[in-house]
C-alpha cells in the first residue's frame, strides 16, 4: 500500500544516487542517468516515479536489478528503469540531454506528449504488423501477444493525461477510480486555465480500453476471447488518430503560460 506521504523531490534526488550506486556495485553498471521529473523536466508530483536510465546492466540481469531497487526504496516511490542500449531515438536523446528542455512549462509538457505520441505511433504499428500475421483465430500466444499491446496503448495514452492533470491542472485525482476519473476530468474545461482535452465520443471510447486494462490485469490467459479484443485491436488506429487531433485543438487554444 502506498506511503500517504509523498517524497519530496529532492529526497526522490538522492534516492536515485543511491540506486546508481547499487546498480554500479551489485549489477555492474557503467553508468546510471536519473530523467524526468525528478530532475525537473516535467512536474514532480505525489504520484510519481523514479526514472533511472542505466547502461552496461547485462540483460539476464535487468530485471533482477530492478527488483532489488523495488526492495530497495521506499513504500510509495516505484521505479522505472530503461536501458539506455535499447531506448527509442527520441528517449535517448531526451535522456542524454541532446533534446534540451525549455524552462517554459507549455513548451516542456508539449515536447513529452510529443515523444509519448512517437512512442504510441510505432507500438500501434508494430502491432498492425503483427495482426496482418495472425492465423484466423489466433492462437493463445497471439491473444496474450495482443493483450499485452492493447494494455500498453491505453497505458501510454493515460501517461498523457497524467501529465496535462499535473501540469496545468495541478492535481491527479485519486481514490479507488482515480483511473476513470483521470477520464472524465479531462472531458472538463478548466476557465482561465485549459480547454478540454477528450470529447465525450473519444472518453468514451477510452473508457472502453481502461475497462480492457482493468480485464488484462485480473484475468487468467484462458478468459482472453477474439471476439471481445477484435473490435478493440482494429480501432487502436483511429483511436489513436483521434487522439491526436484532439490533442491538437488542446493545443491550438491552450494559453501559453502555465
Amino acid at each position: 500500500m502506498p506511503n500517504s506521504t509523498p517524497i519530496p523531490q529532492q529526497e526522490a534526488l538522492e534516492l536515485a544516487a543511491q540506486c546508481a550506486a547499487l546498480l554500479q556495485e551489485r549489477f555492474g553498471a557503467r553508468r546510471v542517468i536519473p530523467f524526468g521529473s525528478v530532475v525537473g523536466v516535467g512536474t514532480w508530483h505525489a504520484g510519481s516515479d523514479l526514472d533511472l536510465a542505466v547502461e552496461g546492466v547485462a540483460p539476464e540481469q535487468f530485471f533482477r536489478a530492478w527488483s532489488a531497487l523495488r526492495a530497495f526504496l521506499p513504500p510509495g516511490l516505484d521505479i522505472d528503469l530503461v536501458d539506455l542500449e535499447q531506448a527509442g531515438e527520441a528517449l535517448r536523446a531526451r535522456i542524454l540531454g541532446e533534446h534540451l528542455m525549455s524552462e517554459a512549462p507549455w513548451i516542456t509538457l508539449k515536447a513529452l506528449i510529443e515523444d509519448e505520441l512517437a512512442a504510441l505511433d510505432r507500438m500501434v504499428l508494430e502491432m498492425q504488423d503483427g495482426v496482418d500475421a495472425l492465423e484466423e483465430p489466433p492462437s493463445p500466444f497471439d491473444l496474450n501477444a495482443l493483450s499485452s499491446y492493447l494494455h500498453q496503448f491505453y497505458t501510454g495514452c493515460e501517461r498523457i493525461l497524467e501529465r496535462i492533470a499535473t501540469t496545468v491542472d495541478g492535481a491527479l485525482p485519486g481514490g479507488a477510480f482515480s483511473h476513470a476519473n483521470l477520464l472524465a476530468q479531462m472531458t472538463q474545461e478548466r476557465p482561465g486555465m485549459r480547454p478540454t482535452v477528450l470529447n465525450e465520443a473519444l472518453w468514451l471510447r477510452l473508457q472502453d480500453y481502461l475497462a480492457f486494462r482493468h480485464f488484462f490485469r485480473h484475468a487468467y490467459g484462458d478468459t482472453l476471447e477474439w471476439a471481445k479484443l477484435r473490435p478493440l485491436v482494429e480501432s487502436m488506429p483511429v483511436t489513436l488518430a483521434d487522439f491526436k487531433t484532439q490533442l491538437t485543438a488542446f493545443w491550438d487554444t491552450m494559453p501559453r503560460e502555465l
